[in-house]
């Protein structure tokens, strides 16, 4: 036992920051010196990772149906992800037109969470600094029309994924060698009339969250990159693709392409390189030529990385505002806050995308019948929060390994960086409760995290919204601070 200075010292070095963010909680934890200044930072997923061995033995068929069920959040990309792996251990490559519908699953989800993210999380922490609470409450209540329109958005994707995914959540269309079924006519129709409907919609959130962004431009500023390298799936000719193509790794100093592999084979394992750290549960990846520790080679993935590596994103609209943001904040965007900007000009890709296909017809050609029951598979894609990776392998049909990479597993040790990069130095003795809470949820939401898609489990305990403790080393709080 230590003697009653020696546990005060302790109090004094270490701090413990709860935030509950989308789809499951996190921990920041703060180790100060003697002199009361931040020496490092942590960021700490706190629930268990059971998922990927609960599914060894199972059907390999089955994995698409199961794997959404990690996340309610973005469990439609999931569901590609895994049929994409799949048709790679089933040795089976899906016809044009089943590809033409997964393609619109994933665009359905992303335009829900892309529209989602800043409504929720990314624009409140846009508001005003004499704004005390912020929410999408608060929000709504200054721009009500924002979030009439937003939420017009996100009703309209999760629409897109009922009808060609076969439900909104979890989906289930998806199948080894294509889809299951095709969605009708009528029901495209249906489609396509809401989506010519509700395009002022669209441009009322497009301009009305960039003017707010736009107004707190400072904020943007205030929070520079700790991070090294983005990462994301591009197609071949680096076109805008968020379902099939090559994946790149993006130097965020020089932005030039320093690796680039295969988004169906297990090409990933010669260039990422996966951590097991004693105080989180997840897994943190960094780039393999620089696998001293978590703290190298770290990578950002999300739609700022796509922003970077994808030449143009084939909307008039959304290359403009992708080129103004170049023309302000220089060329690659690194900033963790522009990830919100960037989801905004990706609602606008989306959303022209989903508007063309509807207007095309999709022929019957759905599904190849599989030739074997052995083999391996990866498929990468882009979930709304970056790159998503599924590995698996089977044998005569059942599950003998899997491996599943999800954006804030790879975002994590980025996250630290940015938080580091920001705190550490300061005296948070100094800082109001306002001021920490304020920095520290704005670093990390910028990311987006999901936390159940991360950690492969759900908290099932109650923890109060929102809410961060500052502990001792015995987890006893010793401040507390409110949104």
């Amino acid at each position: 036992m230590g003697s009653a200075g020696e546990k005060a010292e302790t109090r004094k070095r270490l701090r413990k920051i709860l935030v509950t963010l989308v789809e499951g909680h996190a921990f920041v934890v703060f180790k100060t010196g003697g002199d009361g200044r931040v020496e490092d930072v942590l960021y700490e997923g706190v629930d268990t990772r059971m998922f990927e061995t609960m599914w060894v033995g199972m059907l390999v068929d089955e994995l698409p149906r199961v794997t959404p069920m990690i996340c309610g959040v973005c469990s439609a990309t999931h569901h590609i992800a895994s049929v994409k792996a799949v048709d790679g251990v089933r040795g089976v490559e899906a016809p044009e037109d089943a590809w033409r519908i997964r393609y619109m699953v994933n665009w359905g989800i992303h335009l829900n969470n892309q529209v989602l993210h800043p409504l929720v999380f990314g624009l409140p922490d846009f508001l005003p600094a004499d704004v005390e609470k912020r929410s999408m409450l608060v929000l709504a209540k200054k721009y009500p029309e924002l979030v009439k329109a937003g939420v017009k958005l996100m009703e309209l994707g999760h629409k897109v994924v009922a009808v060609y995914g076969g439900r909104d959540i979890h989906p289930i269309n998806a199948i080894a060698g294509g889809v299951a079924r095709k969605p009708s006519g009528t029901e495209i129709s249906k489609l396509r009339d809401l989506f010519a409907k509700h395009r002022g919609d669209l441009e009322v959130f497009v301009k009305t969250a960039i003017k707010i962004m736009e107004e707190s431009k400072d904020k943007i500023g205030e929070y520079k990159p700790g991070y090294s390298y983005m990462m994301a799936l591009a197609g071949e000719n680096r076109e805008y693709d968020i379902v099939n193509g090559r994946v790149r790794i993006l130097d965020a100093k020089t932005g030039s392409v320093v690796a680039e592999f295969s988004d169906r084979t297990t090409e990933y394992l010669k260039y990422l390189k996966e951590y097991t750290v004693p105080y989180s549960y997840i897994r943190m990846v960094t780039t393999k030529w620089k696998a001293q520790s978590p703290r190298e080679g770290t990578i950002h993935v999300s739609a700022l990385a796509r922003a970077n590596i994808v030449k143009s994103y084939g909307v008039e609209w959304a290359d403009e505002l992708r080129d103004r943001l170049f023309e302000e904040w220089g060329r690659p965007l690194t900033h963790p806050l522009l990830a919100t900007y960037l989801r905004v000009v990706e609602t606008v890709a989306i959303y022209e995308n989903i508007s063309r296909e509807l207007e095309k017809p999709l022929g019957d050609n759905i599904y190849t019948p599989p030739p074997r029951d052995t083999g391996e598979g990866v498929g990468i894609i882009e979930a709304p929060r970056g790159t998503l990776i599924h590995h698996y392998r089977g044998e005569e049909g059942k599950t003998t390994f899997v491996n599943i990479i999800t954006p804030t597993a790879i975002n994590a040790a980025a996250i630290e960086a940015d938080l580091r990069g920001y705190f550490v130095g300061k005296k948070l003795d100094e800082m109001k409760d306002r001021e920490v809470y304020a920095a520290a949820v704005a670093i990390a939401r910028s990311y987006d995290p999901c936390m159940a898609c991360a950690t492969h489990a759900a908290r099932l305990d109650k923890l109060p919204p929102l809410r961060i403790v500052i502990a001792d080393e015995n987890w006893r709080p010793v401040r507390v601070i409110k949104p």
